[in-house]
This record gives C-alpha cells, sequence and structure tokens, in this order.
C-alpha cells in the first residue's frame, strides 16, 4: 500500500500481480481504511487473506 497523488475523482489505483496486489490511494480523496474496504468489495478472495505492507 502507498499514497500517491492521482488524479481527481480517482481515489484509489490498484493492479493485480497474482502473487500480490500494489495499491495506491490519494489521502486527499480517501483514506486508508476506505481504499481496503473498496479493494476488498473489488477483489472478495482479499477478505481474511490480507496482509498490508506499507511503502514510504
Amino acid at each position: 500500500m502507498e499514497q500517491a497523488e492521482l488524479d481527481r475523482g480517482v481515489p484509489m489505483m490498484y493492479r493485480d500481480f497474482g502473487a500480490y496486489v500494489r495499491l495506491a490511494h490519494d489521502p486527499q480523496q480517501i483514506d486508508e481504511a476506505a481504499a481496503l474496504a473498496l479493494l476488498c468489495l473489488r477483489m472478495p478472495q482479499l477478505v481474511g487473506n490480507l496482509e498490508v505492507r506499507r511503502v514510504p
């Protein structure tokens, strides 16, 4: 998980690499918890199997 300045109206982006998912969210548009919740809605297989690693 990382923070990034994204275009207005794009609060988060993710990419599925199979073994892991890379997620970036714009903290001015959405907080970390909401970004994770949206990710789990898009990828329900992550529910119960999610491990978060933050990128500085």
